[in-house]
């Protein structure tokens, strides 16, 4: 049971936060001899403890966990992320870290146990659990992390249709120790498991002891399967405004819950994945990800920048003496190739934030590519007059800044159809909208950026 915690003890964690992030080695010593206060922290505060560990080397910060209590431990360890907590683990030996695992809630116990780069030391640690708690963790870990089985916990109130509130409530006294903060709701399931309403348990407590849990239930609630994607799940949980979905198997018996904080987490996820992808970095990767997975992730998006960087060259060696003949032409072309590739990223984020959340069904996405065609073309004409009186100002030639002009508007519309269907076309594709589209845009605005520039400088200007 959690203590108060004190303003004295939140300043004190405050100041160690601090602390550890810009001086870890000070903190480690400061904790290691104050091992009273250290205790009072993780016990009550958990969150600022895991906060503290994670600013800590890793050998540190397992002795520091290794110095608390199990349940204590195991609460910091859930509050951490998992890369970082797996770091921890990591320096432990199996049995200190299997007895702190057994601790932890199982759907938290597997997303560490998956955050372990070692696959022998997973296996290890697993095999060195209880059985009951190894049984626990098998069952979720075979689930894919970004399905609602890989989300789920299977701490959750499950009662019989058959039974009164008054049964129902008696029940509950026993089971909590076992579900712990999971009573929101409560399950109703048949005989065979299946899952057949939901009674919230403020209703549940108010309703009259010899009411059968099948007057007061909503009946056939919204529920996921354990494939279920989890951008799925946390739109629904959006949706409906619940604080946990049920989750069943292929043959629709209740196996779990997801809670709407790993739902959030989820979503935030996926959000924070396809940022990494539209740069082509890994959409797993994290800072703590090792040196070398990171670096081959990375290379290959690199090499085909190279590739289009070459090409590039070559279609702008096409132009060679044009540019000597009016070498302030090259002062212009990043400056049309950039805003084209803003431009394309503002289409490119919308369209990618619409899909993430699922507000654009495939119906709808020729409608979003004239949208964003539209704002091409307006924004397009109004920066195009913009830029070209500037550029010719600059350059003093009316002649370039009419080049200028026409180039940033073809480089604008083209940006606003291309941000907008490059998703779209990799989602018809069956791949990820996000797959590396930054690159595919800017090689799309680089190219009618610099050619199309230099190509319409060749026809106006005669050169």
């Amino acid at each position: 049971m959690r203590l108060p915690f004190s303003s004295r003890l939140s300043r004190l964690s405050h100041r160690l936060r601090e602390l550890a992030r810009n001086r870890p080695e000070e903190a480690e010593e400061f904790l290691d001899t104050h091992q009273d206060e250290w205790e009072e922290i993780a016990e009550t505060d958990p969150g600022s403890a895991a906060d503290i560990l994670e600013a800590l080397h890793e050998e540190d910060a397992a002795d520091l966990l290794q110095d608390l209590d199990a349940d204590d431990a195991a609460d910091v360890l859930d509050e951490m992320r998992a890369p970082a907590a797996a770091d921890v683990i990591e320096e432990m030996t199996t049995a200190a870290a299997a007895e702190l695992i057994a601790e932890m809630e199982p759907d938290q116990a597997v997303d560490l146990l998956e955050a372990l780069e070692e696959e022998q030391l997973r296996d290890e640690v697993i095999a060195a659990l209880d059985p009951d708690v190894r049984l626990a963790i098998n069952r979720l870990i075979v689930y894919p992390p970004d399905s609602a089985g890989g989300l789920m916990t299977t701490d959750y109130a499950a009662l019989p249709v058959g039974i009164t509130s008054g049964e129902a409530v008696e029940a509950l006294r026993r089971l909590h120790d076992e579900i712990g903060s999971n009573l929101t709701y409560v399950y109703v399931v048949d005989v065979q498991g299946k899952i057949t309403g939901v009674v919230p348990f403020r209703e549940l407590v108010f309703a009259r002891p010899h009411t059968g849990l099948d007057e007061i239930m909503l009946a056939d609630p919204v529920a996921v399967t354990v494939e279920t994607d989890r951008e799925i799940v946390a739109e629904l949980i959006q949706r409906y405004h619940l604080i946990s979905l049920p989750v069943t198997d292929a043959q629709e018996h209740l196996v779990g819950i997801v809670k709407v904080d790993e739902a959030m987490e989820a979503a935030q996820t996926e959000a924070t994945e396809d940022i990494a992808q539209m740069v082509g970095a890994g959409a797993e990767e994290t800072v703590y990800t090792e040196v070398s997975i990171s670096v081959r992730r990375r290379i290959p998006w690199i090499a085909l920048n190279l590739v289009i960087g070459l090409l590039l060259a070559q279609m702008i060696g096409v132009f060679e003496g044009l540019i000597e003949e009016k070498a302030v032409l090259a002062s212009f072309m990043p400056m049309i190739a950039l805003l084209g590739g803003n431009s394309g990223a503002q289409s490119l984020a919308v369209v990618i934030r619409a899909m993430a959340v699922g507000s654009l069904p495939p119906g709808r996405a020729t409608r979003a590519v004239r949208r964003e065609a539209t704002i091409g073309l307006i924004n397009g004409a109004v920066i195009a007059t913009l830029s070209g009186l500037l550029g010719g100002a600059v350059a003093g030639d009316a002649g370039i800044g009419f080049v200028i002009g026409i180039a940033v508007f073809a480089n604008l519309v083209a940006a606003g159809i291309v941000g907008a269907s490059i998703p779209i076309i990799l989602r018809r594709l069956g791949q990820d909208p996000a797959l590396a589209s930054n690159i595919f845009l800017t090689t799309v605005t680089d190219i009618v950026g610099f050619g199309g520039f230099l190509l319409t400088a060749k026809l106006v200007l005669g050169l």
